[in-house]
């Protein structure tokens, strides 16, 4: 029977991945950031994937609170926890760049006005999605390998996604590469997915330890 901590961090992870999921899918389609940011669409879309995030990192802090794992993944397990308050952090800020649409508009930058929250999500998810994609890969690979979480069955969505996640800024906005704007998409789809499916996925027992003076 499934304690209620590990009631608690399934829930947050199916929670958090069908809403980062519902939000990252209702993105505006515009052609440029400026048509974008002033898309109503904006704010609904990354409000779900920022609180859709936020129940995930919620849910990693439920499951190393309530499972045992060895100290490898465990090791892992903080790492992602770290990053993934950052990701919350920049996910805000990304759903507060609407606030720049106006120095986007045409003539605007020539008149002197600067897109200072646009920029500092910029730079900030440029900085935090490749070492959460590296963490949250080493967390899946030794908890698939613990069948503390996940399987491998699973594990590879995530490891697409995390993958995706953390180049996507690096080849579509530093380098400019054409096309791979795309692996916004793939990150936000394979990344929900393994969380929801993560935490409905059956784990290994852990395994009692003895109580002082029994034999083990």
């Amino acid at each position: 029977m499934e304690s209620g901590g590990s009631v608690i961090w399934r829930a947050l992870f199916v929670a958090g991945g069908l809403l980062y999921f519902v939000g990252a899918f209702n993105h505006p389609r515009g052609m440029t950031m400026a048509d974008m940011l002033v898309d109503p669409a904006w704010i609904a879309s990354h409000a779900g994937v920022f609180v859709g995030v936020l129940l995930m990192t919620m849910g990693l802090i439920s499951f190393r609170r309530s499972v045992p794992v060895s100290q490898r993944t465990g090791r892992w397990l903080l790492a992602t926890i770290v990053l993934s308050v950052l990701e919350t952090i920049e996910t805000g800020l990304h759903t507060m760049a609407y606030v720049d649409a106006d120095a986007l508009a045409p003539g605007a930058m020539e008149a002197g006005l600067s897109t200072p929250v646009l920029t500092l999500h910029l730079w900030s998810a440029i900085l935090v999605y490749t070492p959460f994609a590296i963490a949250l890969i080493g967390l899946i690979l030794t908890g698939q390998r613990e069948r503390a979480l996940g399987s491998s069955w699973i594990g590879w969505l995530g490891i697409v996604g995390a993958a995706a996640h953390g180049s996507v800024m690096w080849l579509a906005i530093v380098l400019g590469v054409p096309g791979t704007g795309l692996l916004f998409p793939i990150a936000a789809l394979a990344i929900s997915l393994w969380f929801v499916l993560a935490g409905v996925w059956p784990t290994r027992a852990p395994v009692p330890l003895a109580a002082p003076g029994m034999p083990h």
